[in-house]
């Protein structure tokens, strides 16, 4: 398989655990729908972030950085969802934080890996 091809595999292992947890819900876990929702809303985030990192050749990378500020504010949603008294500031500063950090350490080319190289003729 080509490391760009993406098949149905990220869907079906998120649908595949958010099942897990809405049964895991049903039986075990004193979770509310609020909780269970989060939660899944986090699995599929993760699963963007790994398909934004198999596809990046593709968009030279940029999913990537959107796909991990979104893993970022469902985690956040996560947090406040079991307990997490944020404030307004906190949250903005934590997304701040992650903005950043993801600006610095994930770089983005200006030309398509696919640009013929210019040549100097001397």
């Amino acid at each position: 398989m080509d490391r760009n091809e993406v098949t149905g595999e990220p869907a079906l292992l998120a649908t595949l655990v958010a099942s897990a947890v809405q049964l895991a819900a049903a039986f075990w876990l004193p979770w509310s729908d609020e909780q269970v929702t989060v939660v899944n809303a986090v699995v599929l985030a993760l699963a963007g972030v790994w398909v934004a990192f198999r596809t990046r050749s593709l968009d030279n990378g940029g999913s990537i950085k959107a796909a991990i500020l979104g893993l970022a504010q469902a985690g956040l949603a996560l947090a406040v969802t079991f307990g997490w008294d944020a404030t307004a500031e906190q949250t903005t500063g934590v997304m701040t934080f992650v903005g950043l950090l993801v600006a610095v350490f994930i770089r983005q080319t200006s030309v398509p890996k696919g640009a013929p190289a210019v040549r100097r003729i001397a």
